[in-house]
């Protein structure tokens, strides 16, 4: 049914899939498991769904939706599930195609689809029902990754030992300290004398990268530069010039977010005694000209329907106390 796009989570009970994406419904479902699973394990996995469709006139398309405990994990995933290569597309917060395939990065879910293609405002119906969705900026470190002669689509995100090990086996654990909640960017980079393989590491503070700075010097057939928070350890340089070349682009900028404080008519003390002293004068003028306006309506009132309960009450109608009389 085309009008029919997806249903409320409520309705769907623990669905991570949709029961229905446009005019695309449902054949089956079942529990998804990547095939890394220690990998996976190690950024916060959490669980896994698959949806196999079908439209009326035979179109078909399978979605597969993983749910991690954050964003950061997600992100991870997704440039372990992307294609290389493709296009990007406009789904989430980042989504590449290549084929028939999307792989799609929202908040703590990374979500694949492969067959016919739904109608875009389909896919983005979908995404804002997937339950408990958690949007979280992206890692700070990537903004410190240099673009000059990257590789495309090289790039892998390291948060413990297993995923260093597949990728920078020249840095042990002990010496990345994942303990201290250290993260790594991997990425590769043409050069003269051939590829070159670079992780960039960011850690909670600048001292703790101080601390570690030393003993990634120690390890053989590594390069290593400290910038602010951050290490950039080069892995088995083809050419010691080129890694020095690589390393010199690395520079970690502060954001420093100043508030100005934006001065105020009333943080002069002179300037607020005289509205005050104007404030309570237009009040004054206020109540004569109220008083003014009561009393000559009720005179006015007196003289057109002397009989109303608005009017003034002449000297007949009070009541004098001879008090200071005698009897």
């Amino acid at each position: 049914m085309a009008g029919l796009l997806l249903l409320p989570p409520a309705l769907r009970g623990a669905d991570l899939v949709p029961e229905a994406l446009g005019d695309f419904t449902r054949q089956s479902v079942e529990v998804a498991e990547p095939d890394e699973r220690d990998l996976f394990a190690e950024i916060g996995f959490e669980e896994g769904q698959q949806g196999v469709y079908r439209t009326a006139d035979g179109r078909n398309l399978k979605v597969t939706a993983y749910r991690f405990q954050d964003p950061t994990g997600a992100f991870a995933a997704y440039q372990w599930l992307r294609p290389e290569g493709g296009e990007f597309v406009a789904f989430g917060e980042r989504a590449l195609l290549l084929g028939d395939t999307t792989v799609i990065h929202f908040g703590n879910f990374v979500v694949r689809m492969s067959g016919d293609a739904a109608f875009d405002e389909h896919v983005e119906a979908m995404l804002s029902f997937l339950p408990r969705v958690v949007l979280k900026a992206e890692p700070p470190v990537l903004k410190f990754v240099p673009e000059p002669s990257l590789i495309p689509f090289s790039g892998r995100y390291i948060l413990g030992p297993v995923a260093l090990q597949k990728l920078a086996s020249e840095v042990p654990p002990s010496v990345a300290a994942f303990r201290y909640g250290a993260e790594g960017q991997f990425v590769r980079y043409q050069s003269n004398a051939g590829e070159i393989r670079m992780v960039l590491f960011y850690y909670p503070s600048p001292q703790i990268a101080h601390a570690q700075i030393e003993e990634f010097e120690q390890l053989p057939n590594v390069a290593a530069k400290r910038s602010g928070p951050m290490i950039a350890a080069v892995l088995s340089p083809p050419s010691a010039d080129e890694a020095e070349r690589l390393l010199s682009r690395v520079r970690y900028v502060a954001e420093v977010t100043v508030t100005h404080r934006t001065a105020r008519r009333h943080d002069d003390l002179g300037v607020l005694i005289l509205d005050i002293f104007i404030f309570c004068g237009v009040l004054a003028v206020l109540m004569i000209v109220g008083g003014g306006i009561v009393a000559g309506s009720r005179l006015l009132a007196r003289r057109i329907v002397p009989n109303s309960i608005i009017a003034a009450p002449g000297d007949a109608d009070v009541l004098r106390l001879n008090i200071d009389g005698k009897d």
